[in-house]
């Protein structure tokens, strides 16, 4: 009603098919963002809510549109002590920018990589809750739990609030491509550079922080936000 008489206005709505996957990245006001609910490379079919090897995804280095590993070959025992020529195997740009997301964009159309601040935002903004029974049990973040770094474990990760797990994938060294505490670290790179490093967000039992700059040549998870 516009003071007078009542008025129809057309409404354009739009409906978009949304696994709704994602989190708090602000709290005031409330901005909430969509991520992927699946790392890169993960089998998409498996359920992202339960940390398995089916989930934890490819390893890329930082500013590369391509894995260095796929998931079958992180999980391949045969690359557990070093990878063969690592050095060389998806070269990093060793940029200091962002400007690799519009030519090196890892992830599919309408999502890029998290930069720092967005990963700060999800730390600082949701319920953390950490598991070591595959997912069948959620502890609160500030009860300390016993995690083991180990080749051949998968099942424990970090959910925040009710629509982000991420599974503790572990990383690859930047030197030889090493496995490193698989099923202890999760590492996710952000899109953010620091000089010749990249920003990385990263966890552990007990611990968190989105502020971790590492080699753009070590091997990280990626995970996508909407654009």
């Amino acid at each position: 009603n516009d003071g007078n008489i009542d008025r129809a206005i057309e409404l354009n709505i739009s409906l978009q098919d949304c696994a709704c996957c994602g989190a708090y990245i602000s709290k005031s006001p409330d901005v909430w963002k969509a991520f992927m609910c699946h790392n890169l490379g993960a089998d998409e079919t498996k359920d992202p809510f339960t940390p398995s090897a089916e989930i934890h995804g490819a390893k890329y280095k930082w500013g590369v549109n391509r894995p260095a590993l796929t998931q079958a070959q992180d999980q391949n025992s045969a690359y557990d002590s070093s990878v063969p020529n690592w050095d060389t195997i998806t070269a990093p740009p060793m940029t200091s920018d962002i400007s690799w997301l519009s030519t090196a964009n890892p992830c599919p159309p309408g999502w890029r990589v998290p930069t720092r601040v967005e990963w700060q935002g999800v730390l600082d903004n949701n319920d953390e809750y950490r598991t070591d029974d595959g997912g069948a049990n959620w502890t609160a973040a500030n009860v300390i739990q016993t995690w083991t770094a180990s080749n051949t474990d998968f099942d424990n990760g970090i959910k925040f609030g009710d629509a982000l797990v991420l599974p503790a994938a572990g990383m690859r060294n930047n030197s030889s491509g090493s496995l490193s505490y698989r099923d202890y670290f999760g590492n996710y790179w952000s899109s953010t550079a620091y000089i010749s490093n990249g920003y990385n967000m990263y966890f552990s039992g007990n611990n968190q922080n989105p502020n971790n700059h590492a080699s753009q040549s070590y091997g990280y998870s990626v995970r996508c936000v909407e654009e």
